[in-house]
C-alpha cells in the first residue's frame, strides 16, 4: 500500500526552499537562492530566518509555491542607530598593520563575544574603525516568491542550533552575500563585536 502522507513544514522539519527577494518599492531584485543552492533551515531550530517567511513556510509541502510582501518589521527590521559601532583598530591588524580588505565600503565578517558570526560594512577609519552592522536590507519592505524544494524529518545533528549563517531567507545553505539574520545575530545589539573573520 502506497503511503500518501505529505510532509508538511512544521517544528522539527529540515526545509530546503529556493527563492526570489525584491525591494518591493522598486522591485529590484536583492537576491536569489535558486533550486540548485537553495537556502535550507529546520523549522522552529534555525533562528537567522526572517520571521514573516517563517510563517509563510509553515504547512507548506515540498513542491508548494509561495509569495509574501512584508514590511521591516516581519523581514530585515528597522534600521538602528545603535547598530553602528565605533571599533578599535587592533580588531582588524594583521602582521602589525591594518588587513588590507579593510576599506570604506568593505563588507566585512566580524565574530561576536557571543559566538555569532556577523557582517558589517565599514563606514570610516581613523582612531577607531566605524562599522554599520544594520542588515543591508534593514528598512526594506520586501517580496518573497519562491518554491518549497524538500520537507522532511532533520536528523539529531540537524537539531542543534546554529550561529548565524545564510542567505537573505535565513537558512544556511546559500552563499550568505547578505549577512546574518535572526534576533541575535541581526547585528551587534547588546553583544559586543570580539574580532574580525579571516
Amino acid at each position: 500500500m502506497e503511503d500518501n502522507k505529505r510532509e508538511v513544514v512544521g517544528p522539527g522539519k529540515f526545509v530546503a526552499y529556493s527563492y526570489k527577494l525584491y525591494n518591493d518599492a522598486d522591485g529590484e531584485l536583492l537576491f536569489e537562492a535558486s533550486s540548485k543552492a537553495p537556502d535550507v533551515m529546520v523549522y522552529g531550530v534555525s533562528h537567522e530566518i526572517v520571521p514573516g517567511l517563517a510563517a509563510v513556510l509553515k504547512d507548506l509541502a515540498k513542491n508548494d509555491k509561495f509569495s509574501v510582501t512584508l514590511p521591516p518589521a516581519a523581514a530585515f527590521g528597522d534600521r538602528n542607530p545603535e547598530y553602528e559601532l565605533s571599533l578599535d583598530p587592533e580588531i582588524f591588524m594583521r602582521d602589525g598593520k591594518l588587513a588590507e580588505e579593510v576599506s570604506v565600503g568593505a563588507i566585512l565578517p566580524m565574530m561576536t563575544a557571543e559566538g555569532y558570526r556577523i557582517e558589517g560594512t565599514v563606514l570610516e577609519i581613523g582612531d577607531k574603525i566605524k562599522m554599520d552592522f544594520n542588515h543591508p536590507f534593514a528598512g526594506m519592505t520586501v517580496r518573497y516568491e519562491g518554491k518549497v524544494e524538500e520537507v522532511r524529518d532533520a536528523t539529531p545533528d540537524e537539531l542543534q542550533p546554529s550561529h548565524g549563517c545564510g542567505g537573505c531567507g535565513g537558512g544556511c545553505g546559500s552563499d550568505g552575500c547578505c549577512g546574518s539574520e535572526g534576533d541575535a545575530s541581526h547585528g551587534c545589539g547588546g553583544g559586543s563585536c570580539g574580532s574580525c573573520c579571516d
